[in-house]
């Protein structure tokens, strides 16, 4: 199991340096609703390129192992696909999805600890999108709880449209964890809603009483910052989107030729 890797047990000791390094004021709060055992999902808001550090420090606090579902395409990368391979993370195929499903589903049984990003990717407004019903559908089909989780405070140091801050700065970062959910006969739907209403209310509470200067761009538009609001947000990907697509035609046509 990946809790038994020496490499996880390294790559979670320069998690822990990497927060220290930057100085980073982290809170964790509501660490109790985290099982102490038996498979659990947790559900992260994703606000950045670097939220994964405090989200897996916090789940590693409770005295458990998250294996993380990641990307399939990081594995092109050489140090990447080696630390996938040892820390149990699971790589997610966007096209073809369902052996790593049934993966994470299957780690689930056996009472592991999945740890997903449920809006897939960054939310560019740092507000809660729609989300993917991958976690509500694990859960019912694993019977296990989804436990939501929002960490705030990172999109400070890296995220899309902001200004990139690493370095050592003593910023803020919360990690708040809600209660946990339990499927109670739901359908993906209904259990997909309840979920977002969660992470909304977990990433509230994790809002509160935060510093939010005025016309920051990490700071959300709803809070008076300079972050786009959902609407611009959500264009701004849908080109993002298509501009990739773009560039993937042009090459497998350019390889074709």
């Amino acid at each position: 199991m990946a809790r038994r890797e020496p490499v996880y047990q390294v790559v979670l000791m320069l998690a822990k340096s990497i927060v220290g390094a930057q100085g980073l004021r982290v809170e964790y709060r509501g660490l109790e609703n985290i099982p102490a055992t038996g498979g659990v999902i947790v559900a992260v808001n994703h606000t950045s390129y670097v939220d994964f550090l405090e989200s897996g420090l916090a789940v590693k606090r409770t005295g458990r192992w998250p294996r993380y579902m990641v990307k399939a395409e990081l594995r092109k990368v050489k140090i990447m696909a080696f630390i996938i391979k040892h820390c149990g993370a699971i790589g997610v195929d966007r096209e073809h999805g369902a052996e790593s499903y049934h993966e994470a589903e299957a780690a689930l049984e056996r009472g592991e600890v999945i740890l997903l990003y449920p809006e897939a990717t960054i939310s560019r407004s740092f507000e809660l999108k729609e989300l993917k019903s991958g976690a509500a559908r694990m859960s019912i089909e694993a019977d296990v709880p989804i436990v939501p989780m929002a960490v705030w405070g990172t999109q400070r140091i890296w995220s899309k449209g902001t200004q990139r801050r690493i370095g050592r700065h003593r910023f803020p970062v919360v990690v708040e964890v809600g209660p946990a959910l339990r499927p109670d006969g739901d359908d993906p739907v209904a259990l997909t809603a309840r979920l977002r209403a969660a992470m909304g209310e977990t990433l509230l509470d994790a809002q509160r009483g935060f510093p939010a200067p005025a016309g920051e761009d990490w700071v959300p538009a709803r809070l008076g910052g300079g972050a786009p609001p959902p609407d611009e947000a959500l264009r701004l990907e849908q080109e993002e989107f298509a501009l990739r697509r773009a560039k993937r035609e042009a090459k497998r046509r350019a390889s074709e030729g």
